[in-house]
């Protein structure tokens, strides 16, 4: 979810058309800023930018300001420079979806924190049949992120896998309908 430069935004925002919205989160001054750019250049009227990171919890949280696409919340980037640390304002996935919907597809790509954003989300998730694309070869506690977010996410009935195909270790789902019997 965190937006960087707005490549991905891009192409979300080509695949949804007009009618479509894609919502970019990227608190990063810096990169926010070429986000807002690329979004004018390219007339991307279907792109909302959103000035917050996805986290854990809605707040605030320190977070590392390099302008990299390493760039994180601390304590989950592996690369925190704390010269460049600056507190910005957090959203967690469930405030995220009440205040700008609940969305068909969620890729989501925010440098080790994705465990923590999906177990803090996980009853929202289960009653919600949202698609997921996570990055997750990011290291948190000796292990990659594809461990506890592939647990959590089975366990509320997800099918899981991951793969590094793309160059770049993610883990995909697909949504199980619990409750209303339906398939995807």
């Amino acid at each position: 979810m965190q937006a960087h430069a707005g490549a991905t935004s891009y192409f979300f925002a080509q695949m949804v058309g007009p009618d479509g919205r894609v919502y970019a989160f990227e608190p990063d001054e810096m990169t926010f800023e070429y986000l807002l750019r690329n979004i004018e250049l390219h007339k991307l009227k279907n792109v909302i930018p959103v000035k917050k990171a996805l986290a854990g919890k809605t707040g605030t949280a320190l977070f590392s300001m390099d302008g990299s696409q390493v760039a994180g919340l601390a304590g989950f980037t592996q690369c925190a420079n704390k010269q460049q640390m600056r507190e910005v304002e957090t959203v967690s996935f469930e405030d995220a979806c009440r205040e700008y919907g609940v969305p068909a597809l969620i890729k989501m790509d925010i440098e080790g924190a994705e465990a923590e954003v999906v177990s803090t989300s996980a009853e929202f998730l289960k009653d919600h049949p949202i698609h997921l694309a996570i990055e997750t070869e990011h290291r948190l506690n000796g292990e990659f992120t594809s461990v506890p977010v592939t647990r959590v996410l089975s366990s509320i009935g997800y099918t899981v896998w991951s793969s590094r195909s793309t160059g770049t270790q993610f883990t995909w789902e697909a949504r199980l309908y619990l409750n209303s019997g339906g398939s995807n």
